[in-house]
């Protein structure tokens, strides 16, 4: 069987076979991948869009066995330790001066890959960092620039909903891109964008959640300024009402009724 994992230490997406072993949405597997032995979790199906492509996967990635009991107390252990490094990474950052907020760090299965996250306002020369990390950790270093959403998922944080950030939660994967057309099918985008952004500044990953179904009823309704006949009699659309399955209608006495779809 055939599934879609995300190395927990790059966040690269590769597919991988698991002969006769079913696994499940969010299953933490071990892995062989061209750089060595790696923790992964198992993506939602359907999650990735067919216009974004699995990372280059040339050597093969060979499916090593479910994650057992041992293998999660490893894992915990190695996010210790690599919280802890944390520390001496970020002096590296002061003694160089580098314009980088150090974000989280993951330490690979195997012990051998020391990765670093980082959030900056732009491009950052981190060569001599990289230099001093090896020399210090004595692993294979490697620094990623996260973008904003990435960011509110390692830090996580309250979203507008008064729950915990979705993508610290359980969102293992990349959504696919939220655009503010979807703020319109929802009727969410006359609010401003101060109402359809969550706390990393970018639209809500939620606005994905129920947008079919949104677009679904939209399809049997007329569209705004639309002329129908209504029981009460001839109107104009103004409004749709998605939740209730309903839009409003401005009469010509200038009376407003509500239809069911």
């Amino acid at each position: 069987m055939k599934y879609q994992i995300k190395i927990k230490s790059d966040g690269k997406i590769l597919e991988v076979d698991t002969g006769s072993t079913e696994l499940i949405d969010s299953d933490l597997v071990i892995v062989e991948t061209e750089h060595g032995m790696e923790a992964a979790y198992v993506m939602p199906k359907g999650l990735i869009s067919e216009k974004e492509e699995l990372s280059k996967n040339e050597m093969g990635v060979e499916f090593i066995r479910k994650a057992t009991e041992k293998d999660l107390e490893k894992l915990e252990k190695l996010n210790k330790v690599a919280q802890e490094n944390m520390v001496e990474c970020r002096k590296r950052i002061e003694k160089f001066k580098l314009p980088m907020q150090l974000v989280d760090a993951d330490l690979s299965f195997d012990e051998k890959k020391l990765t670093f996250y980082f959030a900056a306002p732009e491009r950052v020369d981190f060569r001599i960092l990289v230099s001093d990390l090896v020399h210090t950790f004595k692993k294979t270093i490697r620094l990623q620039q996260i973008g904003a959403r990435d960011e509110a998922r390692y830090l996580g944080g309250i979203g507008r909903c008064g729950q915990g950030l979705c993508c610290k939660k359980f969102l293992k994967g990349n959504l696919e891109s939220v655009t503010l057309d979807m703020a319109y099918d929802q009727n969410l985008a006359q609010m401003g964008s101060n109402r359809v952004t969550g706390v990393c500044g970018k639209l809500m990953c939620c606005l994905k959640y129920e947008l079919e179904e949104y677009r679904e009823v939209k399809k049997k309704m007329p569209k705004f300024g639309e002329k129908i006949t209504t029981k009460d009699g001839q109107g104009v659309v103004i409004s749709h009402n998605i939740l209730k399955k309903t839009y409003s209608v401005r009469l010509e006495n200038n009376n407003v009724v509500e239809v069911p779809c």
